[in-house]
C-alpha cells in the first residue's frame, strides 16, 4: 500500500569507490596534550585528471543558489556542501610538497587564501600544513599556493571533522564568512565523513577521470554512541506542565 501511495524508496546512499593504489602522502594530527581540534582526517589522490567546465547541469544548479561556477574541481566540492551538507577540500596535489600535518598554527604564520587575502594566524586556530607550511585554514578556507586550476592533473580530496567552537571563534577572529565556516561551526554529520569522500571522488572521476588511490584516514571517523537515561515519567510531567496556564508554567519551569 506505502509503494502504491508514495512511490519505491530509491537508495542514494553513495557507493564505494575502489583505490587503486595507496596514497602516497600520509596525514598526522598533531596537537600534543592539547584539546585535538580535528577529530578525524580523510584524504585520498585522484591522478591524471582534467580539469575543467563543469557539466551544464551542475552549473545550473550551482548558479540558481547564488554561487558561480568555477572548474569542475571546485564546483564537485560546492555542490556536495550544499546538496549533502558536506564541505570539502580539493588540493592540487603537485603543489604539496610532502606529507600533511594537521596542527595549531604557530603564531605569526600567515596564509594567503582562496579569497585573495593574507591571514596572519595564531596558536589558537587550526591549519593544514604540509613542508612548505600552512596549506590550509582547516574547516574554512584553503590556501591560494596549492588551490586546484586548469592546469591541475592530481588531485587530493580531503574530507574531515573539525571542533565547532573552534571553527567559530577563528572564522570571527579572522572575519571570514564561508560556507565551509558555517555548516562546521553548527556541526555536520560524522557518519558522512567518509561516504562523502566517496560521492567527490565519483564526482572527480565522472566529470574528470582519472584513477583514485586507496583512502588514509587519521583520527577516529565514528561517534560513539551516546545512551541518555530519560524516564518515560518525565513525559508525562513535561506535558502536564505545558497545559498549565501561562505564568504558573514559566514559574514550574524555574524550579
Amino acid at each position: 500500500l506505502g509503494a502504491t501511495l508514495l512511490g519505491d524508496y530509491k537508495e542514494n546512499a553513495p557507493k564505494r569507490v575502489e583505490g587503486k593504489f595507496p596514497c602516497p602522502v600520509k596525514v598526522t594530527l598533531d596537537f600534543g596534550e592539547t584539546h585535538p581540534l580535528c577529530l578525524a582526517f580523510g584524504l585520498r589522490l585522484v591522478r591524471g585528471v582534467k580539469n575543467g567546465p563543469s557539466p551544464d547541469w551542475l552549473q545550473k544548479r550551482l548558479t540558481a543558489i547564488g554561487l558561480r561556477p568555477i572548474n569542475a574541481l571546485v564546483d564537485i566540492t560546492n555542490y556536495v556542501t550544499h546538496d549533502r551538507g558536506r564541505p570539502l577540500h580539493v588540493f592540487d596535489a603537485k603543489k604539496v610538497k610532502g606529507d600533511l600535518t594537521v596542527r595549531r598554527a604557530v603564531n605569526g604564520e600567515t596564509l594567503l587564501a582562496l579569497d585573495g587575502k593574507t591571514y596572519t594566524l595564531d596558536a589558537a586556530m587550526c591549519v593544514i600544513a604540509d613542508e612548505n607550511g600552512v596549506e590550509s585554514l582547516a574547516g574554512i578556507m584553503g590556501g591560494e599556493e596549492s588551490g586546484c586550476d586548469e592546469n591541475t592533473t592530481d588531485v587530493l580530496i580531503e574530507s574531515a571533522l573539525w571542533d565547532e567552537v573552534n571553527i567559530a571563534q577563528t572564522g570571527r577572529k579572522l572575519g571570514i564568512n564561508s560556507d565551509a565556516r558555517y555548516r562546521f561551526e553548527r556541526g555536520v554529520d560524522p557518519n558522512f565523513m567518509l561516504p562523502g569522500l566517496e560521492l567527490a571522488t565519483q564526482l572527480v572521476i565522472d566529470f574528470c577521470g582519472g584513477e583514485p588511490s586507496e583512502i588514509v584516514v587519521s583520527g577516529e571517523p565514528s561517534p560513539q554512541e551516546k545512551v541518555i537515561d530519560f524516564p518515560i515519567s518525565e513525559l508525562t510531567r513535561l506535558a502536564a506542565i505545558k497545559m498549565l496556564p501561562g505564568e504558573m508554567r514559566r514559574t514550574l519551569e524555574r524550579l
